[in-house]
């Protein structure tokens, strides 16, 4: 009976040290500076969001991701500056990533465009006391088990009041591991291209329709499709589809302009269908007016 769960956390562990994925979200439509650092200050606010994903509940190394972000505008609403901070852990595997963010916005009549840079160092660590050996061979031992890599980021990011569009490379550093004898890579950067629309048509409803495009070198383009829809300005309820193969449901509440909390299921389809309780991620999301010149209003993306 152990012979399935190692196996499984065998896998996850290969696909860590040589395929190094960015952590996934289902919730980045109302938050896109976990993606894009252009995002960064891009409402006039002082922003902090909580987001906890947990991933394939039930199978044992399954990815379990926290994240804090933490953005606001200065300087006429021109510049922002943020922080975003990350656990992820899968198997063996356990990062932590921290970076700072800084944006700059030209606003037009109607629209903005922001440019945005992140920079700072995500750590890599394995325990491998988790493996069963009598099952798993020992060479993996060899690659290297802790280490800090520097890491930067950059994005444009244009919105107006009813849509939105972003291009980011949130990590543009491959991230290459010599242990004297090969080389091998830890992570390839991450494209992303999203983009999102309000439909109002209706009295008291509004319609989000959203998608995010995600390319990274040597593997398929994935992509996420989402429709949430508003009702009266307080709850939202949407569905979403990742890359055809998982399909959520996600809900938020908007307590008031200020906060805001979220929920989402997960559910994939194919080989893990039946084996996992799915995928679970809460958000709490909260806007404060720190300086003079903010206003905390009623946002959709």
């Amino acid at each position: 009976m152990r012979l399935l769960p190692t196996l499984i956390l065998f896998l996850f562990l290969t696909v860590k040290l040589f395929a190094q994925n960015d952590p996934l979200y289902n919730q980045y439509y109302f938050n896109q500076a976990m993606i894009n650092p252009a995002y960064t200050g891009t409402h006039n606010v002082t922003n902090v969001t909580l987001l906890s994903r947990a991933q394939w509940t039930g199978i044992k190394g399954a990815p379990i991701t926290q994240t804090l972000n933490a953005t606001s505008a200065l300087k006429n609403e021109r510049l922002g500056v943020g922080l975003l901070a990350i656990n992820d852990r899968l198997g063996v595997n356990n990062n932590t990533e921290i970076q700072g963010a800084v944006a700059y916005k030209l606003v037009f009549p109607n629209s903005q465009l922001s440019f945005g840079m992140q920079g700072g160092m995500v750590n890599y660590r394995y325990d491998y006391n988790d493996l069963n050996f009598e099952v798993v061979d020992q060479p993996i031992l060899e690659q290297r088990s802790n280490f800090t890599k520097p890491t930067i980021g950059a994005g444009v990011f244009f919105r107006t009041y009813k849509y939105y569009i972003g291009l980011s490379v949130p990590r543009m550093l491959n991230i290459n591991i010599e242990d004297g004898v090969s080389t091998s890579t830890r992570y390839k950067r991450h494209a992303y291209l999203s983009g999102g629309i309000i439909l109002d048509r209706v009295a008291a409803i509004k319609i989000k329709p959203s998608f995010l495009l995600r390319a990274v070198q040597g593997q398929p383009l994935a992509l996420d499709l989402n429709a949430s829809v508003l009702f009266k300005e307080v709850w939202w309820v949407g569905l979403s589809v990742r890359n055809f193969k998982a399909i959520g449901l996600n809900n938020q509440f908007e307590i008031n302009d200020k906060f805001r909390v979220g929920y989402s299921y997960e559910m994939p389809f194919g080989a893990l269908s039946g084996t996992t309780f799915g995928t679970h991620e809460i958000m709490l999301s909260m806007d404060f007016e720190l300086f003079s010149r903010q206003l905390a209003l009623r946002r959709y993306f």
